[in-house]
């Protein structure tokens, strides 16, 4: 092989591949991503949701490096101020919580664009595979086009090759309840609220999930569906659960009414908590990689930045003194693994209720909105620890 020899290769330039490039390449490694798009960040395969780093701080208060949880003004698209649920039977739950909606492309080319001005190269349109040996391994298109990294760092999505090539439990996650299908039109003409995400819970048209009206600004907003198998009919087709969504469910056809929809994106998404292991002797996955999306809520920016950084510093740590990749997992556990398993373990007690639309109604009510927002916040309401649990 007459490839390139790195410090470590990134494989996935989303948000976690790039948070991590940027910290190796600003501590002086010899860094390459590879990003299978052709564009960093586009086609976008998320609701583009970015909790503000003041609402991360108290969501995940153990984090260190926080301040990464940023973006440049030119990415954000809108600006919310809270965050409304509907229930199965259309009643509103409304909390503040604030965020930006991104524009994806411009927000990871950002990333991009930092990374590549400490150093780090960056190839965009190549599908590259992790060729594993003994002391790092190989990482392109072929194995005889391939680069070395002595660490490699996996952030090519879920389900990921590069994890699963390196031996991590990418296979043994995939329970039907496990990972979530995601469906999202872009959607404009809409005279929807701009400061205001939506969340609705109808087992009829996002089984299993949840449907979202995330507002981008100018008439425009992403609404989608996710669902699980599990609970999906069989003679149920996802895009027709969507369309469903869109001109069925009382509350938000009143809200998407007169719209337009234009381009459509799909994707799979863990939603059972981290892998049971994230790392091997040279490799470490990050963001949906190592199912680093929170279950009660689908978020995955954060987790994947956060992790990202962690991983990166695990492998400065490991030029530095031959310290074992095993620091990453001890530090994300330190950091995240608390509200990880929390949201874990409220997701799977959700479960015995979620497939009753008038049962869960009436749970939603019960439980108010204060607690709702715990939940959706990654923490256990006060005094249903031992009834989550008994359900989990």
């Amino acid at each position: 092989m007459s490839g390139r020899k790195y410090d470590v290769i990134v494989v996935g330039g989303g948000p976690g591949g790039l948070s991590a490039a940027v910290h190796l390449a600003e501590k002086g490694l010899k860094v390459k991503v590879f990003e299978k798009k052709k564009f960093l960040g586009k086609p976008v395969r998320c609701g583009e949701y970015f909790p503000v780093k003041e609402e991360m701080a108290r969501l995940l208060p153990r984090v260190k490096c926080i301040d990464i949880i940023d973006s440049p003004e030119d990415a954000i698209d809108s600006k919310c101020k809270s965050i409304r649920l509907v229930s199965p039977r259309g009643h509103e739950f409304e909390f503040p919580f604030e965020a930006y909606i991104l524009d994806r492309h411009v927000f990871e080319t950002h990333l991009g664009d930092v990374a590549r001005s400490n150093g780090a190269d960056i190839d965009v349109g190549v599908q590259a595979h992790y060729y594993p040996e003994n002391e790092g391994g190989w990482v392109g298109p072929t194995r005889e086009t391939a680069d070395y990294g002595e660490i490699i760092v996996a952030a090519d999505g879920y389900p990921s090759e590069t994890g699963e090539r390196a031996g991590l439990p990418e296979r043994e996650y995939a329970g039907p309840y496990a990972v979530a299908t995601n469906i999202e039109y872009l959607m404009t003409d809409l005279d929807v609220e701009q400061d205001v995400a939506e969340l609705y819970m109808d087992p009829r048209y996002s089984p299993g999930g949840y449907g979202w009206i995330i507002p981008k600004g100018h008439g425009r907003a992403n609404v989608g569906i996710g669902i699980r198998e599990p609970y999906v009919h069989r003679e149920w087709q996802i895009r027709d659960l969507l369309t469903g969504f869109i001109e069925k469910n009382k509350v938000a056809a009143k809200r998407l009414k007169g719209g337009k929809t234009t381009s459509l994106i799909g994707d799979s998404l863990p939603v059972d908590g981290p892998l049971t292991r994230t790392y091997t002797d040279r490799v470490m996955a990050v963001g949906d990689a190592a199912g680093m999306v929170m279950p009660t809520n689908g978020g995955g920016i954060q987790t994947a930045m956060i992790t990202g950084r962690l991983a990166a510093e695990a492998a400065v740590r490991y030029f530095e003194d031959k310290t074992p990749l095993s620091s990453y997992e001890d530090a994300w556990t330190d950091q995240i693994g608390v509200e990880m398993e929390n949201s874990k373990n409220m997701r799977q007690a959700s479960d015995r209720l979620m497939g009753h639309g008038f049962v869960f109604d009436m749970l939603l009510r019960l439980m108010g909105t204060r607690k709702i927002a715990d939940v959706i916040m990654c923490q256990v309401p006060s005094g249903m620890g031992a009834f989550i649990h008994l359900l989990a």
